[in-house]
């Protein structure tokens, strides 16, 4: 198998040349990031360099977006119990792919539990839990509200989004669950045929009676891969299988989907931790 370097402004990989029966030349990053090209068995080298040097941009542009869907957001540090994540004030916690939410919890003998966030201008956020309960599962409650909330507020935009774009007319949002404490405070959404709830095991799920239900921890993930699960369920409204029929109308919708989906498969169960 040879390798091709490929240098392309600041980026510079090695392509492996896999002779293949095929009669078509086929670029593949890998989960690892190795990118390999398969070619027609019997093409000379000659032709393989020159088409390398042609494509060099597109191959990089490939390798630098699955580059970006392929990292792992969540760092190794985090402090865990019994597998859970335990909640402090001052750590940070996953929004749109990106460890830029910052926690803070503020301890006050209060009748009223708040929680209310605040952007900065450097892009990242502020989320503050006000109350006088420092119990871990009441805290871990109040952070699944407010994702809860925020990812029924994208989740709505996106289905309406693509809804429009597939001929479809699913945009409404229900927060499920009652709280826990009338202590607890926290704004809801309170529409229908589409619900954001703890889904277990779930990302997202279609039933015959054309609900749609998404896991409150979407609004974690990185936009791409959100986008893919809402139009995965939103193609189940069209076709309630994964036949190959299934797969091509989410291709039409988004060509890249298999990257999104890979990423889900590879990361998606690290979040168990919330």
């Amino acid at each position: 198998m040879a390798k091709i370097r490929v240098h392309h402004g600041t980026t510079e990989l090695y392509v492996n040349v896999v002779s293949v029966d095929t009669r078509c030349v086929d670029i593949v990053v890998n989960h690892d990031l190795t990118v390999d090209m398969k070619v027609p068995i019997g093409m000379n080298q000659d032709m393989i360099r020159r088409y390398v040097k042609m494509n060099e941009e597109r191959i990089v542009q490939q390798y630098e977006r699955y580059k970006m869907r392929n990292h792992q957001v969540l760092p190794v540090t985090l402090e865990l119990e019994d597998g859970r994540l335990i909640y402090r004030s001052g750590q940070k916690l996953p929004y749109l792919g990106k460890m830029n939410l910052e926690l803070r919890i503020k301890f006050h003998a209060d009748d009223e539990t708040r929680i209310y966030e605040q952007d900065n201008q450097d892009g990242s956020r502020v989320l503050t839990i006000r109350t006088d309960n420092d119990d871990q599962n009441f805290l871990r409650y109040c952070v699944m509200r407010y994702y809860k909330k925020t990812a029924g507020q994208l989740v709505n935009r996106k289905v309406h989004e693509y809804g429009n774009r597939m001929n479809l007319t699913y945009n409404h949002v229900k927060i499920t669950g009652q709280a826990r404490s009338t202590k607890l405070s926290v704004s809801k959404l309170t529409y229908k045929n589409l619900e954001i709830r703890d889904q277990k095991t779930l990302w997202g799920s279609c039933n015959r009676k054309r609900n749609l239900r998404f896991d409150w921890k979407l609004a974690m993930l990185p936009e791409e891969v959100i986008d893919y699960v809402i139009v995965h369920e939103l193609t189940h409204l069209k076709k309630m299988n994964h036949s190959a029929r299934f797969w091509a109308e989410i291709e039409k919708v988004m060509p890249e989907y298999q990257e999104c989906r890979n990423w889900l498969n590879k990361h998606g169960k690290e979040y168990e931790i919330f």
